[in-house]
């Protein structure tokens, strides 16, 4: 019996804008019915190749094959007629429409009959698609209504819809799918995954190896461009992947911990006995000047809001918070800031810059009064070029210029921004809520460097992030946190790091 011929196939697949060449010559097999996880830096090209899949960028040169016959997808919707759809990783529902809605947002006429709109018939499809993929959401709920972490399951079962809607079978193309879900969720994707693996084909886009090694059966690695390995699942290992990703293999300090300071300074941010009703309960912490503290807990444990209340994101009905003794107003980001608090939040694209300003404006803005003119209410362009050339150089942020729009960056890159424009300011407190996730291995290995040379600096670091080995290889102390209280406090020297499990057992 003749072997089917691949879901997927792209021959020689090249894209160039203007001189810059995005893709060069990219060869890469999707079996039908296979998970193949695609891995690499941050601008090494995926992004593109996604784009080129699913009709948003035509190639300049080389062929794409859907189940074996060559296809001009013009279109993001030429591609969904061939079975392909994508779930970025920023999501793109309408969050006033139900979920039944979105579901089949721009399909409606698929239910229509005489012109009506058939609801009831849209809302028994969409229980079925969320039925067969596990996932517990009302097909009425209003969107916007939903966690995070459920929207995005809705974008993944709007993916997989394709194979009820068109006599194909779905390609489905998952960017970051895990980046925003909590394990719970990111358990039920996974079982989503294996359940629909003899009725789709799937391209598994992700910075945690961890995922591709959970349910892909083959992993490709971009690097500049260009296929840089292939390799079946079970061949691969995390130092394989890791030097054909970043061209180097990876080295035995990941977290830097011969970096990490021993000698500590002054305490430098202080709370005492915080409260918000029904999510901080009497939490009291201290860091001290040069120290890393991290934060672990569950979804919906406390730890995020921690940071909220030190950024002054979210009033305490109760307590204080202090930097260098002086006390803050809380609830108040202009007091945060005067205090030279800043922060990195996890929606970084949404709550950390200005996508559609240019990095210079996104760097200045927490500093805007350092840039006027004496005695007159006029920024200094120069001095503002110079800030921004000064921390692009630095921090060796991939460019085409400070006025490039900050949404044309890698995530890596923006991320740098992000970092940037509190560094330029000079924060003394600086929280950071999971600062790696959606950043590849080489990025992250860059933040954790900058990360230590803070530390250097006397800069009080709190380290908030879901990710443990990160929290354990990083930190100089971590507290748990279990019900909206810190449950425990765990040193962690440079020498002698906490297991895992001795981190979890307090979370839980």
């Amino acid at each position: 019996m003749t072997a089917p011929p691949p879901a997927l196939e792209l021959r020689a697949v090249t894209k160039r804008y203007g001189t810059v060449t995005a893709l060069g010559g990219v060869d890469l097999v999707l079996p039908r019915h296979g998970v193949l996880g695609l891995v690499g830096e941050n601008g090494a090209g995926k992004s593109t190749l996604i784009s080129v899949i699913n009709g948003t960028a035509r190639p300049t040169d080389g062929q794409i094959l859907v189940n074996g016959r060559a296809v001009s997808l013009g279109s993001p919707s030429e591609a969904a007629r061939a079975g392909i759809a994508t779930v970025f990783q920023e999501q793109g529902l309408v969050a006033n429409l139900r979920v039944y809605e979105n579901m089949l947002l721009g399909r409606e006429q698929q239910f229509s009959r005489a012109g009506v709109l058939g609801s009831a018939a849209m809302k028994r499809f969409a229980r079925k698609v969320l039925g067969e993929l596990g996932i517990v959401i009302d097909p009425d709920a209003i969107t916007g209504e939903l966690a995070f972490g459920e929207r995005q399951l809705l974008e993944i079962a709007k993916a997989f819809a394709l194979g009820h809607l068109y006599p194909v079978e779905p390609i489905v193309l998952l960017d970051e799918p895990t980046s925003a879900l909590s394990d719970r969720e990111t358990d039920i994707l996974f079982e989503s995954i294996r359940r629909w693996r003899g009725k789709a084909s799937i391209v598994l886009v992700s910075h945690r190896l961890s995922d591709v090694f959970a349910v892909c059966d083959a992993v490709t690695t971009l690097k500049d461009g260009r296929v840089s390995g292939h390799w079946p699942i079970t061949e691969a290992t995390p130092d394989i992947l890791h030097e054909a990703i970043v061209g180097r293999p990876r080295s035995a300090g990941y977290y830097k911990e011969s970096e990490q300071r021993v000698a500590l300074g002054d305490v430098v941010l202080s709370l005492r006995d915080v409260h918000v009703p029904g999510r901080l309960d009497g939490v009291s912490v201290e860091v001290r000047a040069g120290e890393i503290l991290g934060v672990a807990g569950v979804l919906g444990s406390g730890k995020t809001v921690l940071g909220q209340v030190i950024t002054g994101a979210v009033r305490p009905s109760r307590g204080e918070i202090s930097v260098h003794g002086r006390r803050l107003t809380p609830g108040s980001r202009i007091a945060a800031l005067s205090a030279d608090i800043g922060s990195v939040p996890a929606e970084r694209n949404t709550a950390g810059v200005i996508g559609m300003h240019s990095v210079q404006s996104n760097l200045v803005l927490p500093s805007l009064r350092r840039f006027r003119l004496p005695r007159l209410p006029i920024l200094s362009s120069r001095r503002q070029a110079e800030t921004t050339d000064r921390w692009i150089e630095r921090l060796r942020v991939k460019t085409a210029g400070r006025t490039q729009q900050i949404r044309n960056l890698s995530g890596g890159n923006a991320q740098k921004i992000v970092f940037a424009k509190w560094l330029a300011r000079g924060v003394r407190v600086f929280v950071l809520d999971d600062p790696g996730r959606g950043l590849d291995v080489g990025a992250k290995e860059e933040i954790y460097s900058l990360l230590r040379n803070l530390a250097r600096e006397n800069v009080a670091i709190v380290l908030i992030s879901d990710n443990l080995p990160e929290v354990i290889g990083l930190s100089n102390r971590i507290i748990t946190f279990r019900s909206g209280a810190v449950s425990a406090e765990i040193a962690a020297p440079a020498h002698d790091k906490p297991s895992e499990t001795s981190v979890v057992t307090n979370m839980v």
